[in-house]
């Protein structure tokens, strides 16, 4: 198959992006006023609105894929083969991901503050040190060293993505110098492996964080090697054939070895073997005018979907604390929605240069890999 000409940007992507937001927000709403629903939908919407809200876990989970794929775009046109091309990889991921990061903090305690919540755990000093350090995991993880800031519970997921952004590079280079040889299927495989190993790590001897973040990598990982269909036109139908089958295999396992973490993996890699093959149909029968009516509506909710996603949820609990009306409270995040959009769109034009420093220089071992 021929190389794919990209555009700037693969606007179906943003779009779907964008989907995957209003699904993690939705979620957040029907979860703080299921009752509500409850009292003023018909028994079919209701069941809808909580099949939708059930998908949240999904959405994040094709998060983690686009993630992966804009990255191989992103490696497509600037490669990672010295320190310096290295440091404006980690200035460009850093300029994007930490100022509405940091924005989401501030407003995590900013609303605590107003509802007197400081007092809680979620907002101590200590918490608030963890995630500045990308260390947190969700609250419902009871070996957690850190849980998201301020009741912020989405920012869990962001933790894994920069676990993906400072991995991969070393990854890249590790897999360029020493690896090149190796067929696709060995080092899928391989990673695999090494992720089963992290859980029952996990599980049996001690929690760390970062064998739990690993443990998606391999779902963001499946992106990476799908921008190769957009980047050489490169088609890997057989790896994703036997990454679902695995998945379902992973999925019907929960009774046999009862772990969340390997549901993950499953659950991601089926997700990601449709997503992959949906590209390849869509392509292939050139679904235009489908494509077209999709960016309209979505498209303009991907460009802000991080600083959605990243904020949402302690404005949610806020209106819902002062007993703020279903419908205003939709109109409330419609308001807020156009913000984020807008918020976004200044966020990517800032400089940030204090970001813009030597990451790679100070450690030797990792500078011998361009060498």
């Amino acid at each position: 198959m021929s190389k794919i000409k990209l555009k700037k940007r693969i606007n179906i992507l943003d779009s779907i992006r964008g989907v995957a937001a209003l699904v993690v927000l939705f979620h957040h709403i029907f979860k703080l006023n299921t009752l509500a629903f409850e009292k003023n939908l018909n028994d079919w919407m209701f069941t809808l609105s909580a099949f939708i809200s059930e998908r949240s876990h999904d959405a994040v989970l094709v998060f983690f894929i686009i993630s992966g794929i804009s990255i191989g775009l992103t490696v497509s046109k600037r490669p990672i083969c010295s320190l310096e091309s290295c440091n404006q990889y980690l200035y460009r991921r850093f300029k994007r991901i930490l100022p509405i990061y940091w924005l989401s903090l501030f407003t995590a305690f900013l609303f605590g503050l107003v509802m007197g919540q400081e007092h809680l755990k979620e907002f101590s000093l200590f918490n608030l040190f963890g995630n500045l350090l990308f260390l947190q995991t969700s609250s419902s993880i009871p070996q957690s060293w850190f849980v998201p800031y301020g009741l912020n519970g989405p920012l869990w997921s962001l933790a894994f993505e920069m676990f993906f952004y400072l991995l991969f590079p070393i990854l890249f280079v590790i897999n360029r110098k020493y690896f090149a040889d190796f067929s696709i299927y060995t080092k899928y495989a391989a990673m695999l492996i090494i992720a089963l190993f992290c859980i029952v790590f996990n599980k049996k001897v001690i929690f760390i964080p970062y064998l739990y973040f690993y443990v998606s990598f391999l779902i963001w990982y499946q992106g990476y090697v799908m921008s190769n269909f957009f980047t050489e036109g490169k088609t890997n139908h057989i790896l994703f054939l036997a990454n679902g089958i695995i998945g379902i295999s992973f999925l019907f396992l929960r009774d046999l070895v009862p772990s969340d973490s390997l549901q993950v993996i499953g659950k991601g890699m089926c997700i990601g073997s449709i997503f992959y093959f949906g590209i390849i149909f869509f392509s292939k029968y050139n679904f235009k005018s489908m494509s077209n009516w999709i960016n309209k509506a979505f498209f303009k909710l991907g460009e802000g979907s991080y600083a959605i996603y990243a904020l949402h949820y302690p404005l949610l609990i806020y209106i819902k604390s002062i007993g703020m009306n279903l419908v205003y409270q939709f109109i409330v995040v419609a308001i807020y929605i156009v913000f984020c959009i807008k918020l976004e769109r200044i966020s990517t034009q800032w400089k940030v240069s204090f970001l813009k420093i030597d990451y790679v220089s100070p450690f030797k071992s990792i500078q011998t890999i361009f060498k």
